[in-house]
């Protein structure tokens, strides 16, 4: 992934390989999948510095967040981009439901 245009470092544009890695995306958009080193969940980091996506954007990336955790086993997930800690790159949280969590009817 390549750096943001401006002074400030961006540890998602950088995204060193300190946490397990699943796939990276370069059709139709570029984002790679991997575990977030904060929450210890997968995460998509979409491949550019940009804080957000389209609606088509987001449902890639969390089609391919959903087969990460089929694979892995993680039941029903919950999608979080609510950026916290790094709001100007956006990036997707996979969240597998509690068993407390009301669920849809």
């Amino acid at each position: 992934m390549s750096g943001g245009g401006g002074a400030r470092r961006c540890e998602l544009c950088e995204l060193v390989r300190s946490t397990r890695w699943y796939a990276e995306f370069h059709e139709p958009l570029r984002f790679t999948v991997l575990d977030c080193d904060s929450c210890d969940v997968p995460m998509a980091v979409l491949g550019e510095h940009r804080s957000t996506v389209t609606d088509d954007e987001r449902t890639f990336m969390a089609a391919a967040l959903r087969a990460v955790g089929d694979a892995l086993g993680l039941g029903e997930l919950t999608f979080d981009d609510r950026m916290r800690q790094i709001p100007d790159h956006y990036h997707l949280h996979a969240r597998p439901l509690p068993a407390w969590w009301p669920r849809p009817r």
